[in-house]
């Protein structure tokens, strides 16, 4: 009977709930379109997948319509602008990469939310994203995003996440610390790291020819493990001063990071140097010890694999303080500058996506996203960095209009004999003036 009572208490009150809102945001039958690259993912989720159910409650309590416009993803940010500043925008909603906030809102299509978001909006969001604004949602002092959380399923909060995986009975086997108990020491760095990488590097056959690489890392033609680490060493390919995007991928931070890179590959070749190699497919045979890896690639490994391995953070830099999860981006939705309702579609958009705290429990959001991971790791100790990773976003650097400058800058850094320093000096000029373009107008 008590059980009774707290079930119908439960369901009054969010009749109850569902009420006021209805009443303090009433769209008065207008259809809102929600537009994005992902829109035809979005129905099927709100239709057949988790979100069954969501839709019709959130239309009946705004007395609203919701229908779904796709964009393709390939020049849709461009499409975007183009159908605002043509009066017509493609969506009263719109759903973009945070990547696209300097073409958007430089351009003057976006409405600024900074009156509409409050700092308790803000404070009622998980993880990172309680700092969207400082994170991913802002453009020149102007806060523009609505959060769904970095992606609009749930639990892909950090889809594009960076970590680092490793062949623990390799370790092992060698008598060698696991990158997992360094970091529980706080000794999981580059230097730890270099040491380890070098040790496990073998001639397993005496041919003279390496069997075994220490580490494994893409350093052309796409050289993403020298931007990582600048990351993890606390630089970027930018840093804002006094409000201004510059250059800085000529300073010690980003000059350590490629150097690392630089000294492992040609003067301990202890680096499996992709895309010369399939990292992926020579770590699961055995002949790479350790890797940076994306997050979602983990159920991979441990689907094909069959030795124990485990999870970290990217090694920390020496000029760092703190491990960073390097996250290519976030999604979120913007609203064009003619929006009249602001307010009324930010509630919309929380009540549909279950964003903040008055939809979810905030205090379940690290064992929810973490769960997927449970089938995919070997120990605690990985999956309490997965948790951890949640609160450590930072994003991968942003310059629009960028071409092939500093990848083939930073190949020529790494796998050449000229100096880093001097090389990142003769592209500053090329990306000073697309951050002048872009943040510094």
């Amino acid at each position: 009977m008590k059980r009774l009572l707290v079930v119908f208490t439960m369901l009054a009150v969010l009749l109850m709930s569902v009420s006021a809102l209805a009443a303090e945001y009433d769209l008065g039958g207008r259809t809102i379109k929600i537009a994005g690259h992902a829109a035809d993912g979005m129905k099927s989720y709100f239709t057949d997948g988790e979100g069954r159910g969501l839709l019709e409650k959130v239309e009946e309590a705004f007395n609203c319509k919701i229908e779904f416009v796709q964009i393709d993803w390939d020049g849709a940010e461009n499409r975007i602008l183009t159908s605002i500043i043509a009066g017509d925008p493609v969506g009263d909603l719109i759903y973009i990469s945070n990547r696209w906030l300097p073409l958007l809102a430089g351009n003057g299509a976006l409405l600024p939310l900074d009156d509409v978001l409050t700092d308790e909006y803000y404070e009622s969001l998980p993880g990172s994203h309680k700092y969207m604004r400082e994170l991913y949602s802002s453009y020149q002092g102007k806060a523009y995003g609505i959060s769904v959380n970095g992606s609009y399923q749930r639990n892909m909060d950090i889809g594009s996440a960076q970590g680092w995986i490793y062949n623990r009975d390799m370790f092992v086997e060698a008598g060698l610390p696991t990158p997992n108990e360094l970091q529980n020491e706080g000794k999981w760095n580059w230097e730890t790291m270099k040491e380890l990488a070098i040790a496990l590097t073998k001639d397993t056959d005496g041919d003279g020819v390496i069997d075994v690489y220490g580490v494994g890392a893409r350093l052309d033609p796409w050289p993403i493990e020298q931007e990582m680490a600048v990351y993890a060493n606390g630089g970027g390919i930018f840093k804002m001063v006094d409000g201004k995007a510059v250059y800085a991928m000529n300073e010690p931070e980003a000059i350590e990071a490629i150097e690392l890179w630089k000294e492992l590959d040609q003067v301990h070749g202890a680096v499996m140097v992709g895309d010369k190699y399939d990292i992926r497919a020579e770590f699961n045979k055995g002949k790479v010890a350790m890797f940076r890896l994306d997050l979602y690639a983990l159920p991979d490994h441990a689907n094909e694999v069959d030795f124990d391995f485990g999870w970290v953070f990217f090694p920390m830099g020496p000029k760092a303080t703190d491990f960073v999860n390097p996250v290519w981006g976030f999604e979120m939705f913007v609203l064009p500058v003619s929006e009249k309702e602001p307010a009324a579609l930010a509630a919309l958009v929380d009540m549909l996506f279950e964003t903040t705290g008055k939809y979810r429990d905030l205090d379940a959001y690290e064992d929810e996203f973490v769960e997927f991971f449970l089938p995919y790791v070997r120990d605690w100790d990985s999956l309490e960095t997965i948790k951890e990773m949640l609160h450590k976003a930072r994003l991968w650097d942003n310059v629009p209009g960028l071409g092939n400058e500093l990848n083939e800058a930073l190949v020529k850094a790494t796998m050449g004999t000229g100096s880093a320093k001097s090389e990142m000096d003769a592209v500053a000029p090329v990306i000073q003036s697309l951050l002048d373009e872009a943040y510094n107008r």
